[in-house]
Formats: structure tokens, sequence, C-alpha cells
């Protein structure tokens, strides 16, 4: 099982695209329908300082929706599992 997060490719979010390129263990999929698809074996994890994202784009990161479990999600740290 894998952890997926949908990201609108809005220029807004572009911080969270570049982070989890950057992550060995993710892969960053090109926009499909207006979505970029990160993906990773077991885990995705991001800071909301380290990605210097407002709190409003910091609380719809989650909007274009995820595959896999929500385990942490504070004002700034967002934490996403696979749930195999």
């Amino acid at each position: 099982m894998s952890v997926t997060l949908f990201v609108l490719d809005l220029a807004e979010f572009r911080p969270l695209v570049d982070a989890a390129a950057n992550v060995a263990s993710v892969t960053v999929r090109q926009p499909v329908r207006g979505y970029w698809r990160i993906q990773a074996e077991r885990r995705i994890s991001f800071s909301r300082k380290e990605l210097r994202l407002r709190r409003p784009l910091w609380n719809s990161a989650l909007a274009g929706g995820f595959c896999g479990k929500l385990v942490e999600y504070t004002d700034d740290v967002m934490t996403l599992e696979s749930e195999g």
C-alpha cells in the first residue's frame, strides 16, 4: 500500500510540490486534470514553517484529497501514512 497526496496545480502550492520532489522516498507526478500527485510507499510529512506557507494555504493543502491515513495535522506539521 502507498500514500498519495493530491495537490492543486496552483503557484501558491508549488513550495509543497518542490519540497516533495527533493525527498528520495517520494515521487511527484506531473499534474493531471489540475492536480499534482505526491506519492510514497509509507509516509509523507511536511512542515509549514519550512515551506513558508501562510496558514490559509496550509489549511487548504488537503483540499485535493489524499489516499492513506492522516496521522498528524497541526499548525506546523502534516503527516500522512499508508494504511497497510
